[in-house]
């Protein structure tokens, strides 16, 4: 006859189904945000997607609204993840690695793309605070590669044009008939950059630029696959 577990342990195991019922809520909630707008979800709705109780969504989030910030948060950061640097020391080649593995992940979360990254910022001034701080950190990490200063008022100005092109960019690579590779897009996007970095010299003549576009020039001349390649995922 076995022992009853000890306290411990039984508290190591409710912590553990109630992190999964969490994960669930969450994973639950982020494909209908992704497929409907936000007031045609309903709690109800969520719970038997996600195969719990119908009151417990508010239990561990407390309204539809905390819960869908939340997605946002969680959407965000497995994108800022997507966008961490490799342990390649080449600048130019960890920016190129860092738009690869944005575009795949956009690629494999399509409906949340659209929705809740490329679309829904603005819908919810609390979810579009949780996306521009993400923004921010992109521009931050693609300085960082560079070498610029991502306090530099145009190079801030610049760079936030950049990324508003590079997200209208990536919604049409999406929504697109074409097959356009990962790849090339990744090349695309450096020239929208390089582009970026040129223009921010212009508004200030003082910021030293020579050396990133070098990264960026240096970086875009490697020879994409043909375009008539499937999407990788």
């Amino acid at each position: 006859m076995s022992s009853p577990r000890k306290p411990r342990e039984a508290a190591t195991t409710r912590a553990a189904q109630a992190l999964e019922t969490r994960r669930r809520i969450l994973a639950a909630a982020a494909d209908l945000f992704a497929e409907h707008e936000y007031g045609d979800v309903q709690v109800g709705e969520i719970a038997a997607r996600a195969g719990v109780a119908h009151g417990l969504p508010f239990h561990y989030f407390g309204s539809k609204h905390n819960l869908y910030l939340q997605v946002m948060h969680e959407t965000a950061e497995q994108m800022r993840v997507s966008f961490t640097p490799s342990d390649d020391a080449n600048p130019g080649s960890q920016l190129r690695a860092a738009l690869a593995a944005h575009l795949r992940y956009l690629a494999h979360h399509r409906g949340l793309a659209r929705r809740l990254i490329l679309g829904g910022r603005a819908t919810d001034p609390a979810a579009r605070e949780v996306f521009e701080a993400a923004r921010w950190d992109a521009l931050k990490a693609a300085a960082q590669f560079l070498g610029l200063d991502a306090e530099n008022a145009a190079l801030k100005l610049m760079g936030r044009a950049a990324v508003a092109a590079l997200d209208e960019a990536t919604v049409q690579w999406l929504d697109s008939e074409h097959d356009f590779t990962v790849e090339v897009m990744v090349e695309a996007l450096l020239q929208l950059i390089v582009s970026a970095v040129r223009s921010a010299s212009v508004i200030d003549p003082t910021i030293e630029t020579s050396a990133a576009l070098d990264l960026l020039v240096d970086s875009a001349a490697q020879p994409a696959r043909s375009q008539d390649q499937p999407v990788e995922p």
